[in-house]
């Protein structure tokens, strides 16, 4: 689940915002021929609809009645994310509430306790409900890849994890490749079929052309490329919006402070171009005022990707300068 909430969620059709306020107006820099200038026309961060209440009063779920799948590994903000699905096989209806304990297994068994902080930046993947039989729960099993230990190579990953029941007892997970190395976060159990349906993800695919290097306090102009690869047109009605941000890597465990880190939200200019054809691009100026307080001479990390959970998104490396 995608927040802006991407990257961490779940959850409008297409993840389209809707057209507001007065037409973009370019802004002054003139992009390079064929680029859409940018437009300054702020947008409101993604939200996600607020939650629905459904039943809790079923009994605990025991190990043996669930069953485990892995489910959609994720990322966003410098944050990673496994997906751990458990289905009812009881005949009848159980509920997993709160948080779970979470420990790594290793490929020859050993099982190494995670301690891990309570709220992934992902969210909950649903609401806290009964699971019916052959119903789907899940929990979000969070990490980062944006610290310096994970800058400087080093890993800690896991493809099993064990994790702890709120009733009591345990159950084993295959996931894809979870690394720990920066820390652990899980989330509350939740029921995902509770939620509205995850859109498919965009046809559409991003690049990002940019300087290496920015400097702090600087307007950073770079460029976006969208491309529709399909055989169909991409509408751009109503006119999507995008988010962007800057992350300064500082030092190992290192949360986002202020100063530290940029994210805005805007639309895409679509005073000219209306949609993307078939097997075609469009590239978009893009500017973003950095903060004077922005460390210098660290590593960032640098995302760019249209609101909503369906997509697309890119990165690029970079570097402030002093």
């Amino acid at each position: 689940m995608r927040t802006r909430a991407l990257f961490a969620a779940v959850i409008i059709a297409a993840g389209l915002a809707a057209d507001r306020g007065s037409p973009a107006r370019p802004h002054a820099g003139v992009p390079a021929k064929g680029v859409v200038p940018w437009a300054d026309r702020p947008a409101a961060p993604y939200a996600e609809p607020g939650p629905r209440t459904f039943a809790t009063d079923a009994r605990p779920c025991r190990p043996a009645e669930l069953r485990t799948s892995p489910g959609r590994s994720g990322v966003g903000l410098g944050n990673t994310n496994v997906v751990v699905q458990f289905t009812n096989r009881a005949a009848a209806a159980c509920v997993l509430l709160g948080y779970p304990t979470v420990a790594g297994i290793s490929p020859g068994g050993a099982i190494a306790p995670l301690a891990a902080t309570h709220g992934s930046y992902f969210g909950d993947p649903g609401p806290p409900a009964n699971i019916a039989p052959g119903q789907t729960a899940a929990v979000n099993v969070s990490g980062a890849d944006a610290c310096q230990a994970a800058q400087d190579g080093r890993r800690r990953v896991y493809r099993r994890l064990r994790i702890g029941l709120p009733g009591g007892g345990n159950v084993d997970a295959a996931v894809a490749p979870f690394d720990a190395i920066c820390g652990v976060s899980v989330s509350r159990f939740g029921v995902p079929a509770d939620q509205l349906a995850v859109p498919p993800p965009s046809p559409l695919t991003a690049r990002i052309t940019a300087a290496a290097t920015v400097r702090p306090g600087e307007f950073f102009s770079y460029t976006v490329t969208l491309t529709n690869r399909t055989a169909k047109a991409y509408p751009l009605r109503p006119c999507p919006a995008y988010e962007e941000y800057v992350v300064a890597i500082t030092g190992p465990g290192t949360t986002a402070a202020r100063g530290d880190h940029v994210a805005r939200n805007y639309y895409l200019n679509c005073d000219t171009v209306h949609q993307i054809s078939a097997h075609s691009a469009v590239a978009y100026q893009m500017r973003l005022q950095l903060p004077p307080g922005l460390p210098s001479g660290v590593p960032a990390k640098f995302v760019w990707l249209l609101q909503g959970p369906a997509g697309p998104g890119t990165s690029a490396p970079l570097r402030i300068g002093t």
